[in-house]
């Protein structure tokens, strides 16, 4: 058996993540259709002026406005050479309003407005969205469904964002493939696939690499690899003190261990460490462990890199029993929040539940930090972060 882990307070890990490692600072350009979730790397720019020309902003009549001068319905005002226009039509020179077709009578044989338009009136102007050379999204702006639509619009195709390589490691002689069926003590890999879905949403591009039987020296060519494509790295499994977890003394042989065993539950046995300048973060095989580590440690390292997690939902809620913790860990609790009456209440999931269906029933979780454990009563409003839908 290998020594016992030396832990490290939460807090210092990630302040360790922060500092230690800096953004590669390299970026891509990307078809604007695929950028949605992506981060761009510089400001974007509208080659194009939208709209073009005055627009009709109604279906009518584009007229010149002193000519409708004292229209009313009991003075109906003929229309002179007016130009039917619909929605969106360019308006034609010297024509300054449109007349809703509403507001017209007549036929093709002759044209009245029953309303006097002013300049401009139903009129988009040139430009009215955006000109040529208008700013449309600053450098660092996390690419919505919504910015797509209007990159394209103003004829923009292609968008510089920023790139995160991030590596993903299974490991593991008992672990098979998605798709295989386990035997007896093996299971199904499904770390890596989390990890590639968290981290692919804050922008990153993540590579899933094949499963590596617990084996040091196949371990060692896996990681080398993955250090060399990519900027960060996360090893899936082998990170405890048992006869076949290797990750940390792999981790050592190339490059540091700079943190083995974090002051967190769940994910205690996490690793962080150093090779050839950038961070290998070793994840507990657990999965609820796993998913903690990610969510805690490597997307803040990407938040600080530039790109954009999800911002967390916060909200109050009232726990429906005792939760106890060890003052010397930070604790994440999971529960499942739901609206009771005039308030939220925070029901915890039993600590025994060790299944991943633990993570589907919970929609929040609470933070308890190292120092602030021990007791906390059932009826005590608590700050939760919200994971999924609330019932």
């Amino acid at each position: 058996m290998r020594q016992r882990l030396n832990l490290a307070r939460f807090a210092d890990v990630q302040e360790l993540l922060r500092s230690a490692f800096q953004a590669a600072g390299r970026s891509i350009q990307t078809p604007v259709a695929d950028a949605a979730g992506r981060v761009t790397a510089a400001p974007v720019y509208s080659p194009l002026t939208i709209p073009a020309t005055d627009i009709a902003a109604r279906d009518g009549f584009a007229v010149k406005s002193r000519e409708t001068l004292g229209a009313s319905g009991r003075n109906p005002v003929r229309l002179q050479n007016p130009k039917r226009v619909n929605t969106g039509n360019a308006i034609s020179p010297g024509y300054d309003a449109v007349v809703m077709i509403e507001d017209v009578t007549g036929d093709e044989g002759g044209w009245s407005t029953v309303k006097a338009a002013r300049p401009g009136e139903h009129i988009h102007p040139a430009g009215v969205e955006v000109r040529q050379g208008d700013l449309i999204l600053p450098a660092g702006h996390w690419i919505r469904p919504c910015d797509i639509g209007v990159l394209l619009s103003c004829g923009v195709t292609g968008v510089e964002v920023l790139e995160v390589r991030v590596g993903l490691i299974p490991t593991g002689s008992e672990v098979v493939p998605a798709g295989e069926i386990p035997g007896p003590g093996g299971v199904i890999e499904s770390n890596t696939a989390v990890a590639a879905a968290m981290l692919g949403e804050a922008g990153a591009t993540c590579t899933r690499y094949g499963i590596v039987a617990d084996d040091p020296g196949l371990l060692r060519e896996a990681i080398v690899r993955g250090i060399r494509e990519n900027d960060l790295l996360l090893v899936s499994a082998g990170s405890s003190a048992g006869t076949r977890d290797f990750t940390a003394d792999v981790i050592g042989d190339l490059g540091e261990v700079l943190v083995h065993g974090i002051a967190m539950k769940p994910g205690k046995p996490a690793i962080v460490g150093k090779i050839n300048g950038k961070p290998v973060i070793g994840i507990p095989g657990y999965p609820i462990a796993a998913i903690t580590v990610i969510r805690e440690l490597a997307l803040p390292l990407l938040a600080a890199w530039g790109l954009a997690p999800r911002p967390p939902q916060r909200l109050s809620a009232r726990l429906t029993e005792t939760v106890t913790a060890d003052p010397g860990y930070d604790e994440f609790v999971l529960l499942t929040v739901s609206w009771s009456g005039d308030h939220y209440t925070a029901a915890p999931l039993p600590r025994s539940s060790r299944t991943q269906m633990a993570l589907v029933r919970a929609n929040a979780f609470l933070h308890i930090p190292a120092g602030r454990g021990g007791v906390i009563p059932e009826g005590t409003v608590v700050e939760v972060e919200v994971t999924g839908p609330r019932v």
